[in-house]
């Protein structure tokens, strides 16, 4: 049966709504000595903070997450470096078919250039595959290529768009001085271009298929639980983009809960409710804010992943359903019906 696993995790009730620090000036997230610096921790509505990490052997994860999403399947890209190894993680799913398949290459740790700030180029070529995100003065143009683990080809060249003034969620999370975390999200990007598969092309339309980014770069526990979920798309000519999150932020007095409505970003200052059956992920996953009607949604799942990793040391694994996100969103005294809005909600449990 369903469960409200943010209280179950948690074990304690939910904090009321806090105030937030908003981050207006460009700032480094570490000191001289790799700890955090004070005048980092908030959020802000473009990246202003420099991911100048260092020292903390083997707690270091640093991560560029790309995620390409339509009605019609999803395609993403991780590069990542978590001081155990690093790696490039290509996974894609059909909606319509139930088609999922997935590459990866493993390098050695501090192999894969990964910038101290978010909107730069990376690039990976190693292992059989071919990626590239490369910066072009705001639009971001990606080209991948490679063979995914059952011998399937997939090749992909489009444009990222990013409209003029189009704000994003950057956070940094105090756990304490030697433990923090800087993430920024970004969604609702429209993208151009397409994807091969097997010899199957994939469009990708602007006005459907749309970005999302997970830039993280922080010191972390050995262990750690957390949900995400994004709902991004158009309705009735709006832009309309939803990041929410639970477990790993509670008690930190900061949350990356927000809403991005025609690329303005309206920050949640509270908590958020995760009511969904961890053992069945094809039942319906509800989040909702704790204290207030900002946000109330539901998943309705038709995919799921549920990749996992047991490597002794090092052990991950969740589950990442996708599906439309039906409900209403209360934003500066306006109320949205949201209806069939393409996105995903997650579990993982990592120990790494």
């Amino acid at each position: 049966m369903p469960i409200v696993a943010d209280r179950m995790r948690s074990g304690g009730a939910y904090p009321r709504a806090y105030q937030e620090p908003e981050i207006i000036a460009p700032v480094d997230l570490c000191d001289a000595h790799g700890r955090l610096n004070p005048a980092a921790v908030g959020w802000s509505r473009q990246p202003l903070v420099r991911a100048n990490l260092s020292g903390h052997w083997l707690r270091k994860k640093r991560w560029n997450f790309w995620n390409w999403i339509s009605p019609r399947f999803v395609f993403s890209v991780t590069l990542a470096d978590i001081d155990y190894t690093a790696f490039c993680q290509m996974t894609f799913t059909d909606f319509e078919s139930g088609q999922s398949l997935s590459a990866n290459a493993s390098v050695r740790p501090g192999s894969i250039p990964l910038p101290e700030q978010v909107e730069r180029t990376v690039e990976f070529h190693r292992g059989g595959l071919e990626y590239a995100n490369a910066n072009e003065g705001g639009d971001m143009r990606v080209h991948f290529a490679g063979a995914a683990k059952r011998g399937e080809r997939v090749e992909a060249d489009f444009v990222v768009r990013r409209p003029a003034g189009h704000e994003s969620l950057n956070l940094v999370v105090p756990w304490s001085q030697d433990r923090f975390q800087l993430n920024s999200k970004h969604n609702t990007l429209p993208s151009e271009g397409s994807v091969t598969v097997a010899g199957r092309r994939y469009e990708m339309r602007p006005e459907e298929c749309h970005a999302v980014q997970d830039f993280g770069r922080g010191v972390w526990p050995y262990r750690s639980f957390w949900n995400w979920g994004v709902a991004t798309g158009t309705q009735d000519g709006r832009l309309i983009g939803v990041n929410f999150g639970g477990k790993w932020t509670t008690g930190t007095g900061i949350n990356e809960n927000a809403l991005m409505i025609d690329g303005k970003l309206h920050k949640i200052m509270e908590d958020l409710v995760w009511t969904y059956d961890p053992r069945d992920w094809r039942r319906p996953w509800h989040v909702r804010t704790a204290h207030s009607r900002t946000l109330d949604l539901t998943l309705a799942p038709v995919s799921a992943h549920t990749p996992m990793i047991n490597l002794g040391l090092i052990r991950s694994g969740g589950v990442c359903a996708f599906g439309t996100w039906q409900g209403r969103l209360r934003f500066d005294d306006e109320e949205l019906r949201v209806r069939d809005l393409i996105g995903w909600a997650e579990e993982f449990i990592h120990r790494w």
